[in-house]
């Protein structure tokens, strides 16, 4: 059995966001930048790569994750990130947006 982590008040276990754990690992692992230069690149390539249901799963979790962290410090949305598998962490509510709007 996975152990949910506790984020501030939040849960975030990565069974809950299947698609982005798979996103995080493959795309936005440790050599993410040498490979695609920015998360953001990162992420237009998986969405070029991706089928259109996986996309929108994707978009899906995306959202999902964003709603439920809403209010959270930056630090307790990086630990979410870090343990839904991503190398990548967000310097600031700036660098999430560019990946809201690559995901949205």
């Amino acid at each position: 059995m996975k152990r949910k982590t506790r984020t501030d008040d939040v849960l975030i276990a990565p069974e809950d966001f299947p698609t982005l754990h798979e996103f995080f690992a493959a795309y936005l692992h440790q050599d993410f930048r040498d490979e695609y230069g920015s998360a953001t690149k990162a992420a237009k390539q998986y969405m070029k790569d991706a089928a259109p249901d996986q996309a929108q799963s994707l978009r899906a979790d995306w959202q999902r994750l964003r709603q439920k962290l809403a209010g959270q410090p930056l630090a307790a949305v990086q630990s979410a990130i870090r343990k839904l598998g991503a190398a990548w962490l967000p310097d600031s509510e700036a660098a999430l947006a560019q990946l809201d709007a690559v995901l949205k």
